[in-house]
């Protein structure tokens, strides 16, 4: 069994050469009829949910506060994880479970020093973990199913802190608040389209839109309860008329309008698009936002990634936890083919797709730096002469 960064590194190298010829949804559903994937583990794919999950945490902590600050709570969401439906078996688990019997309240973190931490701090205290390799010793079940792992926070050689993570709420927190994406708080909208809405007409090239919610438009955000930027994105997902929609309600919304030629060299980018093959509409204009909007579509890139690994994840706790026959198990397939399906909406984000796994490599070489399991790297004794560029284009 690989340890957790040698894991990481396997897991994004599968991936990206899932990738390697370009975002192919249904090429990866017949590979997992196949059982191509049945040489990892549910244990790799949920560690590797860890790995995922802190990147979209630390990459988008500081924009939550930028975007939505005094207007979002992590105190309410752990109110309500008790009544959350994905949740409630696992809560249940915990506290009929001798391992922590200790533990009265079930949330994100739990102090084994006894420190007693606001959601906040609980918070503060995971994100310092994950910044600097302070977390490992992960606990799961026999079907790979992952039940806690454990962190320290230190700071210049002294010990803060040494606490349990609940994994599975914080996954679903840091989906509901660091995703940047639809199904949580999404930050921003930004799209293009004919449409003028300073002049109120049709224009012949596109424009390009970037959409904030207005302050005070929402009730507090709890990680459970509507937001206008994500009801906009569903609307737009619904094929509404957007430009009477946003007229509509535009009280709500802070909207930015552009020509493309004033946010990018558009030379320049047609140089890029075709040398990444962007020859179709939407592949042109994904790449395009990548440039524009690159917060929200790394983010984007993440939450497919963390999308697909969550269905391999799923399927081998599912298949390896033994309540299940062999004609359950062929009867719940097409579901996991049909949330694999739902990926097929990102196949055009090609640029985005092509930096996202440098970012990941970067991110777990960077744990790797901070880990204090390895020998501390002396830099000024690698010999950069030894390394090289694989050019993909």
């Amino acid at each position: 069994m690989n340890n957790y960064l040698n894991n990481n590194i396997v897991l994004i190298n599968m991936y990206e050469n899932l990738y390697a010829n370009g975002i192919r949804i249904d090429e990866i559903i017949q590979m997992f009829k196949k059982g191509e994937f049945a040489q990892y583990s549910g244990f790799d794919f949920g560690r590797f949910r860890v790995f995922v999950d802190g990147c979209l945490l630390l990459l988008n902590k500081e924009k939550l506060n930028r975007y939505y600050k005094d207007e979002y709570c992590f105190a309410k969401f752990i109110d309500k994880v008790s009544d959350d439906p994905q949740l409630i078996p696992y809560i249940n688990y915990i506290q009929n479970e001798d391992l922590f019997s200790e533990i009265e309240d079930v949330g994100l973190y739990h102090s084994m020093e006894g420190k007693l931490k606001r959601t906040w701090d609980q918070v503060w205290t995971i994100r310092n973990a994950l910044a600097h390799m302070q977390y490992g010793n992960f606990q799961f079940q026999e079907s790979g199913q992952l039940i806690c792992y454990y962190l320290y926070n230190k700071d210049k050689g002294v010990r803060k802190d040494v606490g349990i993570v609940f994994e599975p709420i914080l996954h679903e927190f840091v989906k509901s608040f660091f995703s940047n994406y639809s199904f949580g708080i999404p930050f921003r909208n930004t799209f293009f389209m004919k449409y003028s809405m300073k002049n109120m007409r049709k224009t012949l090239r596109m424009r390009y839109y970037e959409i904030t919610s207005l302050k005070g438009v929402d009730e507090v955000y709890d990680g459970y309860s509507e937001n206008s930027i994500a009801n906009l994105i569903k609307r737009m997902n619904d094929m509404v008329d957007l430009p009477a929609y946003l007229s509509d309600n535009k009280n709500k919304f802070d909207i930015k309008e552009y020509k493309i030629s004033e946010k990018i060299n558009e030379n320049h980018f047609r140089r890029i698009a075709k040398n990444y093959e962007l020859n179709d509409k939407n592949k042109y204009f994904y790449g395009l936002k990548t440039f524009l909007d690159f917060e929200t579509e790394i983010s984007n890139y993440l939450v497919h990634i963390g999308q697909l690994n969550e269905v391999l994840y799923e399927y081998y706790v599912f298949l390896n936890c033994g309540k299940y026959s062999k004609t359950q198990i062929k009867e719940a397939e097409p579901l996991f083919e049909q949330k694999l399906g739902e990926l097929k909406e990102d196949e055009s984000d090609v640029i985005a797709f092509d930096i996202g796994f440098t970012f990941m490599k970067i991110m777990n070489f960077a744990l790797r730096t901070e880990d204090d399991d390895y020998e501390k790297l002396d830099y000024a004794k690698v010999d950069v002469s030894m390394f090289f560029m694989m050019k993909k284009r």
